[in-house]
């Protein structure tokens, strides 16, 4: 409020002119910090200047509220104080107070330099007076106007400073869908500036997102996001969204919060997995022993990684063997290595074994259920000693070494069996990690196949789009007896197969999936709502225009005037 009627300057020059034009006197115009903001006449000159020395009366109307009107400047009462009297050459003045919001805010006076001025003034004095009450009115409003905008516009600037902080992307549109505001996270998204254009906001059937799920089309991009709508205004809906691949991205790895290290397909979304995460979390600073058991594929080896890359060894080295896939005559050099010349065939200048490799890190024994009882001996031994001996020589070599063991056989009762060492076992089972199968956490299912897709597509060069959801329910419903690792496979299979459009449907599915009693053919399943899922599938990709119903006919291989039928046919216009 200090600087308002500085701010209205060029308003207030106006206003002033005009008084004078109609008063036939000088005029100013003074704001409440003593700035002469408007003039006319031999006062026009000191606009802008301070008049502090020289407003007397000025100062009474700031503090009173009241007008002034002073015939006789030398004679009036209160002119008796003023300390440029002896000086003063004005034979006439008027103050008038300007208000806004019950304040003064600053002084509109008039000046008469000569009898003439005078005589006319008070001949008309009241229409004069009422006059100048009339432009204070109008100054008050100007100034009142200014103050709401620079409200709303420092309301709006700091909106815009919130809205660019979080981390969302916030579209804010009206009830014609025309797009009115974006957030720095939309503009990056969108890949645009440009307002005040149609946006498609259409629900999005999606297993991994759920209700809140939709596809978002703008400045000929698509987006599938999970977000909510509000309603802003009555006139005004709010978008809050995340892009479906920043919660991909979110989910699908663990990022160490000390080294920033990523470990690569550690993927879960389910419960299960979520406390099991939590798990890995409490246990992985500690050097103590893990087992890791769980059926084949489950991903025992990225549990273990984890692990490791969570725990005080990150920058010391992981050492991967899988105890089942070496011979047994192998076994010894491959985990403890041999000096020169220690046997037949041996490497000349000797070897280093999986123990000194490992020393200061990780050593995952994979499938330790399959290793012999000779070497289950040896192995319990380097535990309790934590010391390894190469084949050939007699030296103690001490190791560091963290074990995290895995296997997908029920130790237990290959213990019962004789088969496994009931002390090696016990030295292992320290902190136990059972991994369910993947057909006990469906809720991982589609995250992993929408990963595995993004992922084979860029490595052959494909575009890949969406699953379709008819997919993603024979995938849920599979038993997936091969786990992640068969899940893999199904969309490495499937990506090979798939279309221009990017999308992977029910023609994709190996036969495996196809015959099982999970897996039947839908008897619902017909032609025409192959060819609307597609063709809806392949606007929202391209768009409706003309060029790009030309690229989705060719895509489908018909010519376009059938596209156009079909799309009328099935009502899929925007």
């Amino acid at each position: 409020m200090e600087n308002i009627l500085i701010n209205l300057k060029k308003d207030i020059q106006k206003f002033a002119e005009t008084i004078s034009q109609i008063i036939q006197m000088d005029v100013e115009i003074m704001d409440k910090n003593f700035i002469r903001v408007g003039g006319t006449g031999r006062l026009k000159n000191k606009v802008g200047q301070s008049m502090t020395e020289e407003s007397h009366i000025y100062k009474k109307v700031l503090e009173t509220g009241k007008e002034y009107v002073i015939l006789n400047p030398k004679e009036d009462i209160h002119c008796s104080r003023c300390p440029s009297i002896q000086n003063c050459k004005e034979k006439l003045e008027v103050s008038t107070p300007i208000f806004l919001n019950n304040e003064v805010a600053g002084v509109i006076g008039l000046i008469c330099f000569n009898n003439q001025q005078k005589l006319n003034f008070i001949d008309k004095q009241e229409k004069y007076l009422n006059f100048l009450k009339q432009i204070s009115g109008f100054i008050s409003s100007q100034a009142y106007l200014f103050l709401e905008n620079s409200y709303a516009e420092s309301k709006k600037e700091f909106l815009k400073v919130i809205l660019n902080k979080i981390e969302e992307g916030i579209l804010i549109y009206d009830n014609n869908h025309l797009l009115t505001h974006m957030n720095e996270v939309s503009i990056k998204l969108f890949n645009t500036k440009i307002l005040q254009e149609n946006l498609f906001i259409q629900p999005l059937n999606d297993n991994f997102l759920g209700k809140n799920a939709y596809s978002i089309i703008y400045n000929d991009k698509k987006l599938d996001v999970f977000g909510e709508i509000f309603t802003f205004s009555p006139f005004e809906k709010v978008l809050i969204f995340k892009e479906k691949k920043a919660i991909h991205n979110s989910i699908l790895h663990v990022t160490n919060s000390t080294t920033g290290t990523l470990v690569k397909d550690f993927i879960f979304y389910s419960d299960s997995m979520k406390k099991l995460f939590e798990r890995i979390n409490k246990i992985s600073k500690n050097p103590s022993t893990v087992l890791i058991t769980g059926e084949s594929g489950t991903g025992k080896e990225i549990i273990a990684r984890t692990i490791h890359m969570n725990s005080n060894r990150v920058n010391q080295p992981f050492i991967a063997i899988n105890c089942g896939a070496i011979p047994e005559a192998l076994l010894e050099s491959e985990f403890f290595g041999y000096v020169k010349g220690s046997f037949t065939g041996a490497d000349p200048r000797g070897k280093i074994g999986k123990f000194e490799l490992a020393n200061g890190g990780t050593l995952f024994l994979d499938e330790i259920g399959d290793m012999p009882l000779y070497m289950q001996i040896k192995l319990l031994r380097v535990l309790q000693e934590r010391k390894i001996i190469r084949i050939g020589s007699n030296q103690l070599i001490d190791v560091d070494v963290r074990i995290i063991a895995a296997t997908n056989q029920n130790l237990e009762h290959l213990v019962e069996m004789g088969e496994f060492r009931k002390d090696l076992y016990y030295r292992l089972n320290v902190v136990p990690i059972e991994v369910p199968p993947l057909r006990k956490r469906t809720g991982d299912i589609f995250i992993f196949a929408e990963h595995f897709a993004e992922k084979y597509a860029t490595l052959f060069k494909k575009n890949f789009t969406n699953i379709s959801s008819e997919v993603l329910s024979i995938f849920e419903k599979y038993n997936w007896p091969g786990n992640v690792r068969e899940l893999e496979n199904t969309i490495e299979y499937m990506i090979n197969l798939m279309g221009d459009n990017g999308i992977l449907s029910y023609n994709h599915l190996p036969q495996k999936l196809l015959t099982t009693n999970s897996a039947k053919i839908p008897q619902e399943r017909t032609l025409k709502s192959m060819e609307i899922e597609m063709i809806s599938n392949l606007l929202i990709k391209y768009g409706d225009s003309t060029e790009s119903k030309k690229q989705i006919a060719k895509i489908l291989g018909i010519g376009i005037a059938t596209l156009y039928r079909k799309i009328e046919q099935y009502n899929l216009k925007h």
